[in-house]
This record gives structure tokens, C-alpha cells and sequence, in this order.
């Protein structure tokens, strides 16, 4: 069975997608990038509201971590565990050795979002014990199903929404308005290039770029399903809840009859979607020595 896992663009939209949904994925204010956050001080309430609703509910903490954070760390996987969090979203190492090391009861899922690109990085990691892989955006759809046949542990793939492409710790936005000696009170940004805009959200712990487009693979989304992908993420970043709704419902009611219908039909909501890289071979050649 494949599950739609679903972060929502704001928390309280939690509560109106849940019927549309599997899953839930959320960040955690300071432990987490690329996400919707919480705070600490929220998790639990809102992990014993989405378990209460028999949906399951992936924590993401998928930031690089300094070695003043790791108690913190720590303490948040013991907090996650013992509220049975059915899952866990890593990206620095030193998640999975605090996991290894109190030998939680609390699943893995290694999310480097440009780094899952093949079967022998993720071989590795499943012998050393992870329950899950989010792979990369940036492999074809034939690479993502060559992937699946060759492993054996769950697959959590995007089919919806914006794609993180860069993060830095600086604060980008800020120093910009600073050395130019400007002011707003606009909440988002947008890096204009090429024609396009990409959008930028600028946090506590830096700044974070994403694709110019809507990734729609509601056609790729059924191939998915009968290759038993085990989960298919959808994005809420910058979504309003309504054209969320629409997307999830789209999703949830896709069939070989539809599919193109309802391709079309989250088509028509926005202005920018495509398809990224599942087309897009990326193909190296080495260059000739003319010496």
C-alpha cells in the first residue's frame, strides 16, 4: 500500500487535511530545515492528535547539528520515542549515532534530500540498521523505480510541491536589507533569475531556497503506487489550505482513467508546475585529454 504523507503549509491546516492523508511530516523550530515547524513545547499534543485519528505522524530533524546541540538532540529523540513518533527524518550522522547509541525504539529515515541518489549509499545505511530512505529530487522516475526494486526498505518519494534546493546558515535576507539599508515588513522573498522566481524563507538558523516550480508527478504517482513505493509526499509549503485540499483530493482519487484529468486539474490551480528532473537524465562525460 502506498500512504500519502502530507506536511501541511501551517499547523492549524493539520486538523482540515488529516482526511486526505496518511501521514503527517513536520520540522521542529531549530532541529529542522526545508519544513514546517513546531515548537518542542507542541509536539506532543499534536502527535497524540494525529495518532488519535489512526494516521501516523514523521518528525523531521534534518538540520546539521554543532556538538553544543547534541543534547538537545538527545533529548528530543527520547521525548519522540516514548511518544511513539513513528518516525524520525536524519540528515547528520550524529542523529543516527545518538539513535544507535540509546538504541531507541524509534524508526529512521535518512532524508539528505541531494544525496539518496542510488542503490549502494542507501545498501550502506540500511546494514547499518535505518528503517527508510526519502529519495532525491534530482534522479529520473526510472532511476527512483530501479532504486526500489533493489532495496528493501520503505521509499518515501515527492509528487507535490516546491523543491528545497539550497540552505545556508547565513542570513541572507537580512544581510541584503542591512548593506542596502532597506526595510520591509513583507514575509516573503523571491530570487528573480532567468525569468524565474524562486522563493526564499529566511529563519532562525539561515536561509532556504526552493525550485521556481510546483512539482506536479500526479501521472508519475500511479507507477509509484504499483511499483509499492511505500510513501508519496506532498508538499503544503506555500500552498494555500484550500488548493491543498484540492491536490490531496486529487491524489487520494487517481485512477488510470483519471490521472490525466487530474493532472490537468492541479495544472489549472497554478501557474508554475512541471516535472523536474524525472525526464532529465544527467549524463557525465569525461573530458578528452588533447596533451
Amino acid at each position: 500500500m502506498t500512504k500519502i504523507l502530507t506536511m501541511p503549509g501551517h499547523i492549524e491546516d493539520i486538523r482540515e487535511i488529516l482526511e486526505y492523508c496518511d501521514a503527517i511530516l513536520l520540522g521542529i523550530e531549530g532541529f529542522s530545515v526545508n519544513f514546517t515547524e513546531i515548537s518542542i513545547n507542541e509536539l506532543k499534543d499534536i502527535v497524540e492528535y494525529v495518532k488519535s485519528k489512526d494516521k501516523e505522524i514523521f518528525i523531521s530533524l534534518n538540520r546539521n547539528f554543532h556538538n553544543g546541540d547534541l543534547k538537545e538532540v538527545e533529548n528530543l529523540l527520547k521525548k519522540c520515542s516514548s511518544w511513539k513518533v513513528n518516525g524520525i527524518f536524519y540528515t547528520d550522522v550524529a542523529v543516527y549515532k545518538i539513535h544507535h547509541r540509546l538504541m531507541l525504539d524509534l524508526p529512521l529515515i535518512w532524508s539528505a534530500e541531494h544525496l539518496a541518489t542510488n542503490q549502494f549509499t542507501i545498501e550502506y545505511w540500511q546494514n547499518h540498521g535505518i528503517n527508510g530512505v526519502f529519495l532525491s529530487n534530482e534522479i529520473t522516475k526510472e532511476e527512483i523505480l530501479e532504486i526500489k526494486r533493489n532495496i528493501t526498505i520503505p521509499c518515501f518519494v515527492q509528487v507535490f510541491g516546491y523543491i528545497p534546493m539550497y540552505v545556508s546558515r547565513r542570513h541572507a535576507i537580512d544581510n541584503y536589507l542591512k548593506h542596502f539599508e532597506l526595510h520591509t515588513n513583507s514575509k516573503e522573498f523571491y530570487l528573480h533569475k532567468e525569468e524565474k522566481e524562486y522563493p526564499i524563507l529566511e529563519r532562525k538558523n539561515g536561509t532556504e531556497i526552493y525550485s521556481s516550480f510546483l512539482l506536479n508527478a500526479s501521472l508519475e504517482y500511479l507507477e509509484y503506487k504499483n511499483n509499492k513505493i511505500e510513501y508519496t509526499f506532498i508538499s503544503g509549503f506555500r500552498i494555500p489550505l484550500e488548493k491543498l485540499k484540492q491536490v490531496l483530493s486529487c491524489f487520494h482519487t487517481i485512477t488510470e482513467e483519471n490521472k490525466e484529468e487530474q493532472k490537468n486539474l492541479i495544472d489549472s490551480l497554478f501557474s508554475n508546475t512541471g516535472n523536474g528532473f524525472l525526464y532529465k537524465e544527467t549524463v557525465y562525460q569525461v573530458k578528452k585529454n588533447e596533451s
